[in-house]
């Protein structure tokens, strides 16, 4: 039988993936009455394929060796973050851009919140470095308030009245109904 720091960082190692999607979920769950589930799903799945990266870094599937880096691969970053966000954004819509953004955001966050190796989150910019929990949880808590905005934001251009008319010319549309 394992001690128990043995067991415990089997717990935190084997649950990490499970963490990063439920930080994920719950950071666009404001998106989802005015979106649907589908950004859950978005976010969810961004926030556990940045960890292939950990594959590539170490050239090895082994979980020992996955984890045992001196520090978190360069795509562990906030320009990864951006660039995966505006991806996804110009081919699924903004709502699953911010989505991606968000969850690997917060997958960032929490990797530099813990005491593991440290996270490249400002790549090019600064060294990879830890930040703590506190950093961790109030900038998780912001982009869940985001989310509000983001979702805010979408719900008032999508009841915006057109500007052109039906027939092109300029004259506003009547209303429609049902």
């Amino acid at each position: 039988m394992p001690d128990r720091a043995v067991l415990a960082r089997r717990v935190r190692v084997y649950s990490d993936p499970l963490q990063h999607a439920l930080i994920a979920a719950a950071v666009v769950a404001p998106l989802v009455p005015r979106c649907g589930p589908s950004v859950v799903r978005t976010a969810v799945t961004a926030s556990i394929a940045i960890d292939i990266d950990h594959v590539v870094a170490a050239r090895s599937l082994r979980v020992r060796d996955t984890t045992a880096l001196s520090a978190r691969p360069r795509s562990h970053s906030l320009i990864t973050a951006l660039g995966a966000g505006a991806a996804v954004a110009a081919v699924a819509g903004r709502e699953h851009g911010w989505a991606t953004f968000s969850a690997l955001t917060s997958h960032l966050l929490h990797d530099s919140g813990d005491r593991s190796a440290p996270t490249p989150l400002l790549w090019p910019f600064a060294p990879a470095r830890q930040l703590g929990r506190r950093p961790q949880l109030v900038g998780t808590a912001l982009l869940a308030v985001a989310s509000v905005a983001v979702s805010r934001a979408m719900a008032g251009a999508s009841s915006a009245p057109s500007a052109v008319g039906a027939s092109g010319d300029g004259a506003a549309a009547p209303p429609r109904t049902a």
